[in-house]
């Protein structure tokens, strides 16, 4: 879904359109398929009466004309084209209608590239028409499984009389924008699902989850998500609602993803949206209300137990979760601590926390063991951090017996996120305490000393020619 406002009001992290003069609208379109694989678009448009010029009609109320033109074209030619009058809903009155009136437009098109041309006039004014152009990517591919886009619902209702709002049995008024005032304390919305049987068909179902969760931290919150057992099925259609009149000041995610019945995800969708709260302005990190009741973490009931476990999650935490650590090992409460750690893996698996938690505990208590030196934990290690991080890489080199060099080793990933060809060169430079400091790296993020060979070689004596840096460094 691609969310383009006229007003330049809301986010930085959402494209606008010009405001020409008063008029000030709302667009975004959301990409949908079918059961035979034939994909279509939808438009949805958003007015402020307020900015439009109204005129006087014979029934002696008032309304507005908006001039619409629609165009597609791929790289040669046009492919969709739509010219029309709008008319506004009629007022009593000329000014000072605080109303936003919409209008939906649905159209076929197949998959490609595509440019999207809009433009907007007032017939009633002689302000400048709002011109917009987009990219349009459809990519529904057959018998693969696939989400629709979102389309935010303001309200629905079933449908009695087939229009231009119906779909599925329902009639759903589009929620033009991606943020909530204070007033707006329901959030709806609509997907569908595709090719569901094709995927799934040995099990012939799966999971859908829906949640919300923090923009900033991904952390899921636990009382905002919903989970359904669905039958897997050619084609199906979605309609939830979470009331959001709790839900406080800040950027969110609206994220639903199907898991397979071992609970992986198998595939996810996330759209970002904007909530303002006058009520629960409180910080959405807030854990006290945390419910531990019957949950895993009411059998760890020592602090120092809390404190290691705590101590555990740095590799894998964000830098707000690595704070909120910290308050809790200082504040050494250990009912905050147990809410603390119950909500950081229900952010990683919402019906399973603890199974993801002892998944998580194997591995340090493995890498605790293979590299621990006589100063620190496997885990505080470098080593141990970067496996804990990253995960096990995909080859290491490691050379401890040497006359010319420290001993070193270097580890190699294929890919990390939306990076490749990653490297980790970790050096013991403290013999007696077998400690591997990591000396460099070419991910993001992490320590890149350009002199990293010179710290590996005793006595002045290079051995890294053309060969150690194209096997190891830069394999063929």
């Amino acid at each position: 879904m691609n969310f383009r406002t006229f007003l330049l009001l809301f986010f930085s992290c959402f494209s606008t359109l010009l405001n020409a003069q008063a008029l000030k609208a709302f667009f975004y379109t959301a990409n949908f398929n079918t059961p035979d694989n034939k994909s279509y678009i939808e438009c949805y448009f958003s007015f402020d009466a307020n900015s439009i010029n109204l005129i006087e009609g014979k029934n002696k109320k008032y309304y507005g004309e908006l001039d619409i033109y629609l165009e597609i074209k791929d790289d040669e030619r046009l492919i969709y084209q739509d010219h029309y009058k709008l008319r506004s809903p009629d007022f009593t009155d000329s000014v000072g209608n605080n109303l936003m009136f919409i209008d939906q437009q649905r159209f076929s098109i197949a998959n490609g590239s595509y440019a999207l041309t809009i433009k907007v006039k007032d017939i009633n004014a002689n302000n400048d028409a709002l011109l917009h152009h987009e990219d349009i990517l459809m990519d529904f591919k057959k018998d693969e499984l696939a989400f629709s886009d979102i389309t935010l619902v303001e309200h629905y209702q079933k449908t009695i009389k087939e229009n231009k709002l119906s779909k599925n049995g329902y009639d759903l008024t589009p929620y033009v924008s991606n943020f909530y005032p204070p007033h707006q304390n329901t959030l709806s919305f609509y997907f569908e699902i595709y090719n569901a049987e094709k995927h799934f068909d040995s099990q012939k179902r799966y999971l859908l989850n829906s949640y919300i969760e923090s923009f900033e931290t991904n952390v899921v919150l636990f009382d905002f998500t919903k989970s359904k057992r669905m039958s897997a099925n050619k084609i199906e259609s979605n309609l939830f609602s979470f009331p959001i009149n709790q839900l406080p000041t800040g950027n969110y995610n609206l994220a639903f993803e199907i898991r397979d019945t071992e609970n992986n995800v198998v595939l996810q969708k996330k759209l970002f949206f904007q909530r303002s709260s006058l009520k629960h302005n409180k910080s959405i990190n807030d854990i006290s209300s945390v419910a531990i009741d019957g949950t895993f973490v009411q059998q760890i009931t020592t602090i120092d137990s809390m404190l290691l476990y705590i101590d555990y999650l740095y590799p894998i935490s964000t830098s707000l979760e690595t704070t909120y650590a910290d308050n809790q090992k200082r504040y050494n409460d250990i009912l905050l601590m147990q809410k603390f750690f119950l909500n950081f893996w229900k952010g990683r698996n919402l019906l399973n926390p603890e199974k993801e938690w002892k998944k998580y505990h194997r591995v340090v208590k493995s890498i605790n063991k293979e590299f621990q030196n006589a100063k620190q934990a496997g885990y505080k290690t470098d080593r141990g951090r970067v496996y804990l991080q990253y995960g096990a890489p995909n080859s290491r080199h490691k050379v401890d017996n040497s006359s010319a060099n420290l001993p070193y080793e270097i580890w190699h990933y294929y890919k990390l996120q939306t990076q490749t060809d990653c490297k980790f060169v970790f050096v013991n430079e403290h013999l007696g305490i077998h400690d591997y400091r990591l000396t460099y790296s070419n991910v993001e993020g992490e320590v890149s000393n350009q002199e990293w060979r010179d710290r590996l070689e005793l006595d002045n004596n290079p051995t890294f020619g053309d060969d150690f840096i194209n096997n190891y460094i830069n394999p063929r």
